[in-house]
């Protein structure tokens, strides 16, 4: 008789440590459930990050202060496009060096890139570079505290702007019809001692391109300054009117 309870007593102990332990399990998995799902969900949005910080890269300036952003031509009666004589070449390279810019002559990645630089005789030298990566379009706004036709001075405003889709199809419609990629480098009617020089930049589809305006107005290439004070507009600077030239 006292067998039997000590079994029975014994089988109890067994039954209910089997118990214990089979809640113990299962209380442990419903606890561990949420953090495998919140672990997965912090993958997956550091790896979503990581795709698009990947997919988009910095362009560097140049190291040396004496790099040419544009090919070089002999003379203004070389009819070369896409190239500049010597003087010009200098005097504008000078200004995006200290821009700390890029040269997009030789780029060869994927982005899309148009660059708008804007050199008033008296007053700051202004670089407005769109940038399209994959799904990413940046603006990257810079102004010295120079002159555009003296010395540049240094970087005064340095600032990086997300751009709608919408509003670089604008700009890019405004491009169709300025027929950028047709136009020629230079303009040989339109030439001046003071006043401005608006440089329009352009990199598409293993393209290169550029042209160089003097102080484009509403009578004479209104296309043209359009789409360059549409840069403007999203560069969010405040140039006052009489500022724009």
């Amino acid at each position: 008789m006292l067998r039997n309870e000590a079994s029975h007593a014994t089988k109890y102990s067994l039954n209910s440590a089997i118990v214990f332990l089979t809640l113990h399990e299962i209380l442990k998995t419903i606890l561990f459930i949420p953090f495998v799902f919140l672990f997965a969900a912090c993958s997956s949005n550091t790896s979503d990050k990581n795709t698009t910080a990947g997919c988009y890269d910095t362009l560097l300036p140049p190291s040396d202060s004496s790099t040419f952003y544009f090919s070089l031509k002999n003379s203004r009666k070389d009819t070369t496009q896409d190239a500049l004589v010597t003087f010009v070449n200098t005097w504008f390279s000078k200004m995006l060096y200290a821009s700390n810019e890029p040269v997009l002559k030789n780029y060869s990645g994927d982005k899309e890139i148009y660059r708008f630089t804007w050199l008033r005789s008296f007053h700051h030298p202004v670089s407005l570079r769109l940038e399209k990566q994959c799904s990413i379009i940046k603006l990257y706004v810079k102004m010295s505290d120079g002159a555009g036709g003296y010395e540049p001075g240094e970087i005064k405003i340095d600032t990086t702007i997300h751009i709608t889709v919408d509003e670089w199809v604008v700009f890019t419609n405004k491009l169709i019809a300025l027929k950028f990629w047709e136009l020629p480098t230079e303009s040989r009617e339109e030439t001046g001692t003071d006043g401005s020089e608006w440089i329009l930049e352009g990199f598409s589809t293993s393209k290169y391109h550029f042209t160089v305006r003097w102080m484009p107005s509403i009578e004479r290439n209104p296309k043209y300054k359009e789409c360059c004070e549409y840069l403007i507009k999203l560069s969010k600077l405040n140039i006052p009117n009489d500022e724009i030239y």
